[in-house]
């Protein structure tokens, strides 16, 4: 029977984002160098750098800076950096990934995981995805080992 166990928990890695985003921005940069003369493209690939740029720093920053949270397990909700989750908003508890776990809550009505509600446990992950776990079943919950994306 849970009562309420905390855990501390941290924003997933975004290694693959920021080595995308620099691959693309390394490759608009030179097709802006070689078509500056032609203004209508050379438009279209300076915004799309500049978007490239600021997923970036949003990706960098939620990877490096961004402190660690923590999450909540009570036997009816989850608070959830600083959110309180219902069992009935849930949709499926996602796991992807081995040996570093990231779990998504995707909640009813949405088919991306919502950025706040992608994480990975700092320390102990197998005792905290047996709890969470055993949440699921107690609260009728999915839970499934599958990948899962989220905004970014």
């Amino acid at each position: 029977m849970l009562t309420e166990i905390n855990y501390p928990i941290k924003n997933p890695s975004r290694i693959e984002t920021i080595i995308g985003m620099i691959i693309i921005i390394s490759c608009h940069s030179i097709l802006l160098s070689r078509l500056w003369d032609q203004r209508g493209i050379f438009y279209v690939l300076s915004i799309t750098v500049l978007l490239c740029l600021v997923l970036l720093f949003l990706a960098f920053y939620i990877t490096f800076f961004k402190k660690p949270t923590g999450l909540s397990l009570s036997n009816e909700q989850i608070f959830l950096n600083g959110n309180i989750i219902n069992p009935k908003d849930i949709k499926v508890i996602m796991i992807r990934g081995y040996f570093k776990p990231v779990i998504g809550i995707l909640p009813h009505k949405r088919r991306i995981v919502p950025l706040n509600m992608a994480f990975r446990y700092s320390e102990d992950e197998d005792k905290g995805i047996s709890n969470l776990k055993s949440w699921a079943t107690m609260n009728n919950v999915k839970m499934v080992n599958r990948s899962f994306q989220t905004w970014i």
